[in-house]
């Protein structure tokens, strides 16, 4: 009887602490994904546009802007107007050749360096109102990309683009940790 003992394998035991291990671990692994990406969705957000918001001037009926453009930004890069306004912009490059662009519009700028280049455009009362984006269309550098501005037209209500970022980062993060759990259940 005493052979048998001996004979009879041991089988390891798995302890609490390795599932709870685990899942300290998952829940650590998560938060920081979610914060890390919520944080580089966020400032994404307020590179685009960010500032405030600038309503122009009236100059004989007609709602102008003075438009800086320089390495890489416009000042101001938030613009607001209403559906049937008469815009006039005035785009001057700081530094180097830039251009300005709101395909909506049809504007389309080539900005040479301190050379004021005006331009006249009526928004039409059809304009869905929304968020639009100004850009640089003429390379100027690394941070080309981001030469960007934004013009609201009208008073926009909810927009799913302000709001995309965040829910990509949930989505991410829940895939994550679907992911690790799934892996965690490896047959041995």
């Amino acid at each position: 009887m005493a052979d048998e003992k001996e004979k009879v394998q041991k089988v390891p035991q798995r302890s609490g602490g390795v599932y709870a291990g685990k899942a300290l671990l998952v829940t650590i692994t998560i938060l920081v994904s979610v914060l890390f990406t919520s944080g580089i969705a966020y400032g994404v957000t307020n590179v685009v546009g960010g500032g405030p918001v600038v309503e122009g001037v009236f100059v004989n009926g007609v709602r102008e802007f003075e438009i800086q453009a320089q390495q890489w930004v416009y000042t101001p890069a938030a613009l607001k107007v209403d559906p049937g306004d008469r815009i006039r912009f005035v785009v001057t490059s700081q530094d180097i050749m830039h251009g300005f662009s709101i395909n909506e519009l049809g504007v389309n700028l080539a900005l040479n360096p301190d050379v004021g280049i005006v331009r006249e455009v009526e928004i039409p009362l059809d304009m869905p109102e929304g968020t639009y984006t100004m850009y640089c269309s003429i390379f100027c550098g690394i941070g080309h990309p981001y030469m960007k501005g934004i013009i609201l037209i009208g008073e926009p209500s909810f927009e799913i683009g302000k709001v995309l970022p965040y829910a990509a980062t949930v989505i991410m993060a829940g895939m994550f940790a679907i992911f690790v759990v799934i892996g965690g259940r490896k047959e041995r």
